[in-house]
């Protein structure tokens, strides 16, 4: 510790680096997720309304990819961030926030998908993939090029439907790794899962993935 007596030359400060080290990002992440959690929990409408443009679109990203309706996956959103906001005084690790509001997304978008025991018939909603492309754009920093909004939909139709052959169990594992890039820790902890359990749900939905898209090729 430094004593602040001293005014003449100010100290260096070797905490302050400039070098970025791999998890850094995620860290900072976690620290920004942290100081809004701690502030919505003392009653901050603003801190948890950042919350929600911080997350809004990842939810409605990954429950579509497991319901594929998109009225379905607005709804979806909307419950959880109620039930988030609701339940906010039980957070105890406001770091893992996104890990647990992902769970709770994640929950109801695999029980709706059981309650309605996805048929063969089931239609596909083709207009919901402009509120996928949207939402995609609200979790980016950088501004979108209109001209590549066809391509994203393309290939978020491609994705889905290839998805849709996966079982519930397998696919929102492949769904949390691939798509929202959390760490098998992460998604065992969001799914109360053992690691070992998410890597090998990991492993056979990739063989399934992989397998499906030579068959469509």
């Amino acid at each position: 510790m430094h004593n602040p007596q001293s005014e003449a030359a100010p100290e260096p400060r070797p905490h302050q680096h400039r070098t970025v080290q791999p998890s850094t990002l995620s860290e900072a992440s976690q620290d920004e997720d942290r100081c809004l959690v701690l502030r919505a929990q003392d009653g901050d409408i603003d801190a948890f309304e950042k919350l929600v443009e911080r997350y809004q679109g990842r939810l409605f990203r990954s429950a579509y990819m497991i319901v594929r309706n998109r009225q379905d996956s607005e709804d979806i959103v909307q419950d959880t961030l109620v039930q988030a906001w609701r339940s906010l005084h039980l957070v105890r690790e406001p770091a893992a926030f996104r890990g647990w509001i992902m769970q709770i997304c994640t929950n109801k978008a695999t029980s709706m998908v059981r309650k309605r025991q996805r048929r063969a018939t089931d239609p596909y909603d083709a207009e919901g993939l402009e509120g996928v492309s949207t939402a995609a754009e609200m979790t980016s920093s950088s501004t979108a090029d209109p001209a590549d909004s066809s391509e994203v939909n393309a290939q978020i139709q491609a994705l889905a439907d290839l998805l849709a052959s996966v079982e519930p169990e397998l696919r929102i594992v492949w769904i949390l790794r691939e798509i929202d890039e959390m760490s098998y820790e992460e998604i065992a902890k969001t799914l109360n899962l053992t690691v070992s359990t998410v890597r090998g749900r990991l492993a056979r939905a990739r063989s399934l993935v992989i397998r499906l898209m030579k068959e469509w090729a």
